[in-house]
């Protein structure tokens, strides 16, 4: 079973998308820090321009990671740009790990809940690290009596999700995106599309 620390070399990619009225996923220019290569200052954009009922979503794959024990999971985090939302619920991390039961399980772990620092101005750090990852991923999700398994278990997916709109019940909710930036899982860091991997 490969390190933590090897899949950063491993080809791991993040791959934006989205489903249902109203929503984009991709990365944008000129909307982010500075790029690992180049200067054109990629973030990733999640939008959802309809009501957080409405059974539509942008998200972020994060491939090739499929296999990494789950307790091998130890940093996920992103900046995300202090105009955009930061909910309970979106964007967030989705993990999807298989333990023992038929049905793998799948964790949550929302923006507001991260721990936030400030590296940057007009940014904001959104963190979860070592056991944190999976004790608050399995207490969040309602499974918190099978932490055991799931930190036995393996990653099936990771993903991000942003499915909370701009009304929620008819009234105002947020303003229905956010920008990423320098998006990390374990030691890869994506600062835009250049960092899809090796291969």
């Amino acid at each position: 079973m490969m390190s933590p620390s090897a899949y950063a070399d491993a080809g791991l990619k993040l791959r934006p998308g989205s489903f249902g009225s109203g929503t984009e996923g991709a990365w944008q220019s000129k909307q982010g820090l500075p790029d690992s290569k180049g200067n054109a200052r990629h973030a990733l954009y999640l939008q959802k321009f309809t009501a957080t009922e409405t059974v539509a979503a942008a998200y972020a794959v994060v491939d090739n990671l499929e296999g990494l024990a789950a307790d091998e999971l130890t940093d996920l985090s992103w900046e995300h740009r202090n105009d955009g939302w930061c909910g309970a619920g979106a964007p967030r991390w989705n993990i999807v790990v298989q333990g023992e039961p038929a049905e793998p399980y799948t964790l949550f772990l929302g923006c507001a809940a991260a721990t936030h620092t400030f590296p940057h101005p007009g940014w904001t750090k959104d963190s979860y690290t070592g056991d944190d990852i999976l004790e608050i991923g399995a207490a969040n999700s309602g499974n918190g009596d099978n932490l055991a398994d799931i930190q036995a278990g393996t990653i099936v997916a990771l993903y991000i999700l942003f499915d909370e709109g701009t009304t929620l019940n008819g009234l105002p909710y947020g303003p229905g995106f956010v920008y990423l930036d320098n998006i990390t899982v374990n030691d890869k860091v994506f600062t835009g599309p250049m960092d899809n991997g090796k291969h």
